[in-house]
């Protein structure tokens, strides 16, 4: 008995053993389940929230962090044994952490820019939406290898633990025909068989005590069962409601991403408010509708789009202070929601008879606002009666905001539309004074220097050295005056497109070539250094030639006007690809980096201020990259104060 005894000894506490890693692996299994399902209600209450912007559906996001946190480290201290699992666990726990904290971004961002996106529209980067889903596929993935590692430990504790059932129910039967044998033999023993009674007894009654408590315990289960199915019932209910919730706000969302994206194509002002008042027609199943923009200025609202309305055309106008919806709008702010005829009959009498044309029953009204002022108003009607829901009014809420802005825009698209084509109009009219001013001077002026010419000549009579040289000033003067005349004739011409060129073939060569007697003079008068460095391989350029060689003229001209006395100039060529590229260089006084981009520009010139030095009308830089752009090319500089300038023309070559 006592070799029975110690054998069943041994095999309980086996059993035992085994029975607390079953335990073990299940509760592995529990948290591990436990912690997908934590990461899955962030995840549905992240989104929820992001449909419906209702705060309260966060409380499940709150409380998952310290949730994950406490199952991850459960798994840790249940998996201490294991290498693998623990590994997993690293790896799992990096991951879940990843996950919360984009979570708590996709929470934070539509928290803060929530108005901003009702009214631009703006959806979630679908490279980030696809790096969340790897995320989460992989914290499915680990959390699936240890339910599965665990898995496969649990089925063989079982099998260990049947098997030592087994062996202990053998033992146990072995004992018991051991026992069986022995009272036998101690059967004719009274007192010991009495005594093997009254323990007998004893645990009877102490098994009958355990079965009453039993009794009691698995009363309380009932009770503990009956309330979890009520509140499961409970919880059944407010998930449907709250999935019906979900499906009405992507149904607005719906709605209102196409009117969004309908509205973001249309720029005119009458465009944009036929497609609000159609989108909230159709939205609401409404008979008839109008969109009526508000002059501030005039105290009137002017109607700009219309359907199946019979009193009010585009166009018509009402005084703010007249009685109606659409004016109480723009003045409260606030909309007026009339579900029947009675009642829109005892808020404003006089519209009755209007609405009787129409069959009107019931009508709604919003405001059109944005930034922080009332635009108009948004009229839809029935003819029957219709009492908005909660859902509808929020919608139209929304609705109304991105029609204001897209409202807005369009106004003042019309207001630039106009403004630029009145400022066409008067630079046309500029150029064509510049125009007709220039050609009235040039032939005065014209004339002037031959009378002048003759006189030097001697023509009219003798004269000596002093009149000769200030006649010599007379014409350098008129030639001056004629050069510029001459940029405001081109200015004027280029300004209204009237510039005829003559492109052909040019070699790069004669470029240099035509150039060199019209600037070594000025240069020489400046003791200036000029070098004309034409390349030593010959290529040609597709231009207008004359056009080049006044180019040319303008821009070495400018070097030898601001390089001081002893200054150096050179002009140089080379081909960079399919263009050509001259460049005029000095070591002259330079541009400032700040006025770069604004000397190419008309009337501009480096030093504008009233005590310059240098004469000029600030257009010759102008009208030379105007030409050089009609010729394909172009005109760019680089330039350091003080130290020079490098102007480089850009040129097609000719094929």
């Amino acid at each position: 008995m006592l070799v029975v005894g110690a054998l069943s000894f041994v095999s309980l506490s086996r059993s035992a053993g085994i029975r607390e890693d079953v335990i073990h692996s299940r509760n592995v299994l529990d948290a591990s389940s436990s912690l997908l399902v934590s990461l899955l209600d962030a995840e549905s209450s992240m989104r929820g929230f992001a449909l419906t912007r209702d705060s309260t559906i966060l409380v499940q996001y709150r409380a998952a962090p310290a949730r994950v946190d406490s199952l991850v480290g459960r798994l840790r201290q249940l998996t201490s044994d294991n290498g693998s699992q623990r590994a997993r666990l690293d790896t799992l726990s990096t991951m879940v952490a990843q996950r919360l904290a984009w979570i708590d971004s996709s929470v934070t961002i539509p928290t803060v820019t929530a108005s901003l996106a009702n009214r631009t529209g703006i959806a979630v980067d679908s490279t980030a939406r696809a790096a969340r889903r790897r995320t989460l596929n992989e914290v499915r993935r680990l959390i699936g290898a240890v339910q599965v590692g665990e898995d496969n430990i649990l089925r063989a504790r079982e099998r260990d633990e049947r098997e030592s059932t087994l062996i202990t129910s053998a033992i146990l039967l072995l004992g018991t025909i051991i026992a069986a044998v022995l009272a036998l033999i101690v059967n004719q023993n009274l007192d010991a068989a009495l005594r093997d009674r009254r323990v007998a007894l004893a645990d009877a009654e102490q098994a009958n005590l355990q079965l009453q408590d039993q009794a009691v315990e698995l009363e309380t289960q009932a009770d503990v069962a009956q309330s979890a199915a009520a509140e499961a019932e409970h919880a059944s209910e407010q998930a449907q409601i709250a999935r019906r919730a979900a499906q009405e706000s992507e149904r607005r969302a719906e709605r209102l991403q196409a009117a969004t994206e309908a509205f973001s194509g249309a720029l005119a002002l009458a465009e944009v408010a036929k497609l609000v008042v159609d989108q909230a027609m159709e939205a609401l199943a409404a008979d008839s509708g109008a969109l009526g923009g508000f002059n501030a200025s005039a105290e009137a609202l002017r109607f700009v789009a219309v359907r199946n309305v019979s009193t009010a055309n585009v166009g018509h106008t009402v005084s703010i202070k007249d009685e109606g919806p659409m004016t109480e709008t723009v003045r409260t702010g606030q909309p007026v929601l009339l579900p029947t005829a009675a009642e829109i009959a005892a808020r404003y009498p006089g519209i009755v008879g209007a609405h009787k044309l129409d069959q009107v029953e019931s009508i709604a009204c919003f405001p059109l606002a944005y930034g922080g002022l009332t635009l108009g108003s948004l009229l839809v009607r029935w003819q029957r009666p219709r009492a908005l829901s909660s859902y509808e009014v929020s919608f139209m809420a929304a609705l109304s905001r991105i029609a204001a802005e897209a409202f807005d825009r369009a106004r003042l698209f019309d207001a630039e539309r106009e403004a630029r084509t009145e400022a066409e109009g008067a630079n046309r009219a500029k150029a064509a004074f510049l125009a007709s001013m220039s050609h009235e001077l040039r032939t005065p002026l014209q004339a002037a220097l031959g009378f002048a010419q003759l006189v030097r000549s001697e023509v009219y009579g003798p004269i000596n050295q002093a009149q000769a040289e200030a006649l010599g000033r007379v014409e350098r003067s008129q030639t001056h005056l004629a050069r510029l005349i001459d940029d405001i004739l081109d200015f004027a011409r280029l300004e209204a497109g009237r510039v005829r060129l003559k492109l052909e073939p040019v070699a790069i060569a004669d470029v240099f070539t035509d150039l060199a007697p019209l600037v070594e003079s000025q240069a020489a008068a400046k003791e200036l250094v000029l070098k004309l460095e034409p390349p030593a391989t010959s290529f040609r350029v597709l231009v207008d030639r004359q056009r080049l060689q006044q180019i040319m003229v303008n821009l070495v001209g400018n070097a030898i006007k601001f390089t001081p006395e002893g200054g150096r100039i050179a002009v140089t060529a080379f081909r960079a690809g399919d263009r050509v590229l001259i460049q005029t260089c000095d070591n002259g006084v330079g541009v400032p980096a700040d006025r770069q981009a604004l000397i190419f520009e008309p009337f501009v010139q480096v030093d504008d201020s009233l005590t310059r030095t240098q004469p000029g009308t600030g257009l010759g830089l102008a009208i030379s990259r105007d030409f050089a752009r009609a010729m394909g090319g172009d005109i760019t500089v680089e330039s350091v104060l003080n130290q020079g300038s490098t102007f480089t023309v850009m040129l097609p070559t000719s094929v």
